[in-house]
This record gives C-alpha cells, structure tokens and sequence, in this order.
C-alpha cells in the first residue's frame, strides 16, 4: 500500500497526539505517586472514561481486520456477538461490580481470596497471567506487527519488539491513568475513523437498500443452530458463560471498573460501554459486507487493505490506518497494565506485604519490564509456527475459562458454595477443555476418537462450552451442597443476599432504565438485521 504525505501525517499526529495527551494528564495528576494511582488511576475515574476504555480494550486488530475480513466471507453474521454485550454487562453490573467494588479489590483474584481463600487467589492470578500475557498480549503484538507488515512491508518481528517497547514505555510512565485517557482519546479515533469506511462505502455502493439488493444473504445477523462459524443460537448462548466472564471477570476488563470513583460510576460507565459497542456491527463487520458487493472473488484475509487501498481516498486513509494503531496500542496498553496490576499485588506483595507505596509502584514497573520479553518470546514463538502454535492458543484462550467461570459467579450469587465445590469444579473444567483442544487440534481423525463432539450441537465452540459449563456448574453444586456451608461471617458483604430489599429507582439517572434501553435498542436490532 503507497500512502501519500499527508496520509502518513495525519496517521501520526492522530496516533502521537493520543498517547502524549494521555501521558501529559498522568503526570500532571500524578500517576505515579501511589500504588493506587499507578494500578487504578486513583479510583477517580468517571464513567466516560471507565466506558471509552472498557470498549478500547475490547477492540484490536482481530476487529478492524478479522471482523471485516470474516463478514467479506459470511456476512453480517460474524458480527452477531458485538450486540451480546447488554446480556453481559448487564449482568456484571447487577451481581458482579458491586461486591468487587464494595470489597475496595485491585484484583479479581484478590476478591477471591476474601471469597474462598488464599490457594483459590494464587490459582486465578496465575491462569490470568498466563492468558494475558501468552495469548492476549502476544496475540496482540504478533497481530498488530503481522497487519503492520501486510499494510506497509515492514518486517514482523522488529515490529513485535518495537511495540512491546513502546507500549511497556507509556504503561511505566504514566500507569494506569495515562491507559485509560489514551483508551478514551483512541476510542473516538477508532469511531470516527471507521464510521467514514461505511459511510464512503455505502455512498459508493448506492445506499443501505442497494447493498441488501445486491447482497441479500449476507446482510442477515442470524445464521442457523446448525452454522459451522456462527450458530446465532449458540453465539447467544456463549454470552451467558464465556461473556460474562469476558465483561466481569476478566481483570483486564474489569480493571477500568474497579478505578471508578464508585458503583455508580462504573454501572453508568459500563452502560456507555454497552452503547459504544452497537456500534461494531456496522463500523467494522458491515465494512465487510460492503467490500465484497465491491471487490468480489477477493481474499478475505485481505478485506481491511482492500477498503484501505480501492475504496478510501487520501487523507481519510490515513485516518483509518492511526484507528488500527490505535486499536493495536489500546488493547496492549490495557493488558500490559493488568499484568503488571496482578504480579505485583497477588505475588510479590504475599513476599513484602509492608512494601511502601513507592515501592509497590516501582515492582509495577519491573513486572512490566519483566513481562514484555516473555510476550515478545510468545510472539515469537507464534510467528515461527504460525499454523500449529497460533490453533493452540487460540484454541486454549477460548476453552482457558471454562473451569474458573462457575465458581467465580455463583460464589458471589450463591452463599453456599464451598471452596471444596469450586476445585472440583475446576479440576472437572480443566478436563473437559482438555478434551475440547485435544479434538480441536486433531483435526479430521478427531471424529473417531470423540464422535459425541461431532454432532450439530456439539461442534461449535460455542456449544462446547456451554456443555461443559453446565457439567461445571453441576458439579460445583453438587459438591458444595455436600460439604460443609461456609461460616456466614465469611460471606458476609461478599455474597448475594436475596432477601434484601432492591435500591429505589433513582429516576433517569438510574443505570437500570439505562440498561432496560439499550436492551431494547439490542432487540430492534436483531430484529431488523435478522
């Protein structure tokens, strides 16, 4: 791809201009001065900023370009799972946020030591770690390099190095404070650059009922239980578990909640999340759509440069091209922070748990120094077998969450579940996955060793999961009820208590109006792409 000048300026100063603005905000609200401040910006987020950075983190390249690249293929049903989100946040703000908030945690697996105990803390800390940096962060710069390369010819792993650099530099100075307001800068980047992608798009094509004209298939949200790729009962289904944990569970995510100023803050922030992701649909996956009704009998794979190269005049190239940097930028920075948010107060806090606050904010910048060459080590390794490494770890990321989920919620909404029921439950979901990669990485010979995993609704990964969840969940139950309960001073103030009153309305400012609208809106939308 040949950029002209102005399309290399205005790709730089959007992309530069983000990150030095979030930087400048940090240092001036001193970012660095506590160990609050580094890992949670203080709890001072609002929620404009606790949403834009909940929707930055979920958007990277696999959105710009696999979304795009997947709907030249599939249609519009790739997209189906962006519009799940007001199932999982909504969720996550009823049952999840307030304990988590209410508990005053950094981490997630620090909850759970109040929850359970301290082994269930070090077992969940452990497992994110290694999620976030084997697969999120690695998968992120190897991405982000490998796009990079196609879009520019520059070559991969220098690429690799130099983001892990660059983004480890910006976490270090300005912590999580500069994260989120770079999140929020880059968020608007984002939009704006890929609404003018559809918006040129449908001009050229001739319109909204041009397009369904010319591409009647592919403009349905919803394909049978029985799709191969995209079941939409099954991507439904999927948020009940896999969504869930991904909104309010996940430290990464959950990380931008727990630096709001309080639960209202972060419901409200979540809500605004929710909004922003109706979006994707239309600016990422419906782009797809439109390069096929254009540029037929192309590679999918090379849907993004195809919009980049034939349909986007100068200048606004540019644009688009610093919304994929920043995509690829954003969603590093929010793993690299909780990485370093979660070696520093579920490890090396348990050796020197009088640690100053300085001193705590200076292990938060040796993690990360320490971590960003395991994640280029990763990289590499997916760079160098890019066909049977890459299917691992995609394969493990999606299964990965499975054993832990079940015992996560339902030790928040159920008091009596014991920590006795959440390691059975756990040690019966790691098998299970097992299982799952094992027949995902056989290939065609897997059928005749586990034929039960060949049926309709047991093929996609979207069933498996839920199979597993609910034999998880089966046994989560059946354990706990058969052990000893918990004392109820231990669960006090953590669990659930069902036969407290609800809070009153609070009118229009009640975040569950909110949700009850864009629950709504969710619905009209499903309807009309159906």
């Amino acid at each position: 791809m040949s950029l002209t000048l102005l399309d290399l300026v205005i790709c730089c100063t959007a992309v530069v201009a983000s990150i030095a603005t979030g930087l400048i905000i940090a240092i001036r609200k001193g970012a660095s001065e506590s160990s609050s401040q580094f890992f949670l910006a203080g709890r001072r987020l609002g929620w404009p900023l606790v949403g834009a950075s909940l929707f930055a983190t979920n958007i990277g390249a696999e959105h710009l370009v696999g979304l795009s690249g997947d709907s030249y293929r599939y249609g519009l049903s790739a997209g189906a799972v962006e519009l799940t989100t007001c199932i999982c946040l909504g969720v996550a703000c009823a049952l999840l946020f307030p304990y988590y908030i209410r508990a005053k945690v950094y981490t997630i697996p620090e909850f759970l030591e109040l929850r359970y105990n301290r082994a269930a803390r070090v077992f969940f800390s452990g497992l994110m770690l290694v999620i976030c940096i084997m697969t999120k962060l690695a998968f992120h710069l190897y991405a982000g390099a490998l796009v990079l390369h196609s879009l520019l010819g520059w070559n991969v792993m220098p690429m690799v190095i130099l983001m892990g650099t660059g983004v480890a530099i910006i976490t270090i100075v300005g912590g999580f404070t500069a994260v989120a307001y770079t999140d929020s800068i880059q968020t608007a980047i984002m939009i704006a650059g890929c609404s003018l992608v559809l918006f040129i798009g449908l001009g050229k094509i001739g319109g909204w009922h041009a397009l369904i004209l010319k591409m009647p298939e592919a403009m349905h949200v919803a394909k049978g239980y029985d799709d191969p790729n995209y079941p939409f009962l099954g991507i439904l289904l999927g948020a009940l578990y896999s969504g869930v944990f991904y909104w309010g569970m996940d430290q990464v995510n959950v990380q931008r909640v727990l630096g709001s100023k309080d639960l209202r803050e972060a419901r409200h922030g979540a809500m605004f999340a929710t909004l922003l992701k109706l979006s994707p649909i239309f600016i990422f996956a419906l782009p797809g759509v439109i390069a096929a009704a254009l540029f037929p009998g192309r590679d999918p794979k090379t849907t993004f440069i195809t919009l980049l190269n034939d349909l986007l005049p100068t200048g606004v190239r540019g644009l688009v091209l610093a919304a994929l940097i920043c995509a690829l930028i954003g969603s590093s920075l929010s793993v690299m922070n909780s990485v370093s948010t979660l070696i520093v107060r579920d490890f090396l806090l348990g050796f020197k748990k009088n640690a100053s606050e300085k001193m705590q904010v200076m292990m938060g910048r040796a993690a990360i120094l320490a971590s960003t060459p395991l994640a280029v080590a990763a990289a590499y390794l997916i760079y160098t077998t890019p066909e049977g490494l890459y299917k691992y770890l995609q394969a493990v990321s999606i299964y990965l969450v499975m054993p832990v989920t079940p015992a996560i919620f339902f030790g928040i909404v159920n008091r009596r579940i014991t920590f006795q029921g959440a390691v059975a439950s756990a040690l019966t979901g790691t098998l299970l996955a097992s299982v799952f990669v094992t027949d995902q990485l056989m290939g065609a010979t897997s059928a005749q060793i586990f034929p039960f995993l060949h049926w309709k609704l047991t093929l996609n990964y979207t069933y498996r999961g839920l199979w597993g969840g609910l034999i998880v969940i089966a046994v989560l139950f059946i354990v706990s009820y058969s052990t000893k309960p918990p004392e109820p001073a231990n669960v006090d103030g953590l669990t659930v208590n069902w036969n407290t009153p609800g809070t009153p309305f609070e009118g229009l400012s009640d975040w569950r109006l909110h949700w009850t609208l864009l629950a709504v809106a969710t619905i009209i939308l499903y309807a009309w792409l159906w």
